[in-house]
């Protein structure tokens, strides 16, 4: 994060000149709900705001899986319904195709073992 710092603030760091750093991370297991029951819109006079009912329907769980480019603050993202190496493997093909040209992408991981996966190493020898 020191060197993203240095060049944020106008530092050159030649070997970092066409370099993006991306800080990843993952949400697996979030709820996926929808309301049974229309919203209400605000009522001058009676109701101050909108007004929604507490039933919902659950429809499954999501994963969430994005990154942030610590030089711009753009965020690329996917969410899937599955959390395995075809997901990382999405999310790095959409992140490729959002920096074309010689640009390098440096990722910010944990030490999720999908990320490091046979898979995913495969597939990392596919691109320059």
């Amino acid at each position: 994060y020191k060197e993203v710092d240095m060049i944020n603030n106008g530092v050159i760091i030649p070997e970092l000149k066409d370099t993006v750093t991306i800080s990843f991370d993952e949400k697996p297991g979030m709820q996926a709900i929808s309301m049974t029951s229309e919203e209400l819109p605000p009522v001058p006079g009676k109701h101050p705001s909108v007004t929604r009912d507490y039933e919902y329907k659950r429809l499954g769980t999501l994963s969430l899986l994005a990154g942030i480019d610590l030089h711009n603050g753009v965020v690329t993202e996917t969410v899937s319904r599955t959390h395995n190496s075809n997901d990382f493997i999405a999310f790095l093909k959409k992140l490729d195709s959002s920096y074309p040209g010689e640009k390098k992408i440096r990722l910010i991981l944990d030490n999720l073992r999908l990320h490091t996966s046979t898979k995913t190493r495969e597939y990392l020898l596919t691109v320059p």
